[in-house]
């Protein structure tokens, strides 16, 4: 029987390459192309700033600081200071970015369908639950 750990890295791999390979086509890269979508998918709940990105990419500060200056060069997102604490900056997609963005979600809901379709509903969600169990291992 192969190890739980094992498993759970060559799915990883295999979906990141996919990920990858999709984000390329649009001139990105898997984790902008995350980034993006976690932008788009969590603005309308109020202010998104670095930390908010580090926490959920399980990232480093000095990482997420590269990660999103590349994007603001490319013209992907703007950061402006925050207008409670000028320390912060809030994050927020261009137009470009959310053209782009457009074509992200289709995909990643072709994925999801496609996850759906392999596991069966159930075992998806409780794949999900899970996996959300062990993000706080080690």
């Amino acid at each position: 029987m192969r190890r739980l750990g094992v498993a759970l890295q060559r799915a990883q791999n295999n979906l990141h390459r996919e990920v990858d390979q999709y984000a390329r086509t649009l001139g990105l890269t898997g984790t902008q192309l995350s980034i993006i979508d976690f932008l788009s998918s969590n603005s309308q709940n109020g202010a998104i700033y670095q930390k908010d990105i580090e926490n959920e990419f399980n990232i480093r500060k000095p990482t997420a600081t590269n990660i999103l200056k590349l994007m603001e060069e490319k013209g992907l997102i703007i950061r402006k200071a925050s207008s409670q604490d000028v320390r912060l900056k809030e994050i927020n997609l261009t137009p470009k970015a959310q053209e782009i963005e457009i074509k992200i979600n289709s995909f990643l809901n072709a994925s999801e369908k496609r996850f759906e379709q392999i596991l069966g509903k159930t075992n998806k969600q409780k794949l999900v639950e899970n996996l959300v169990k062990l993000e706080h291992f080690g």
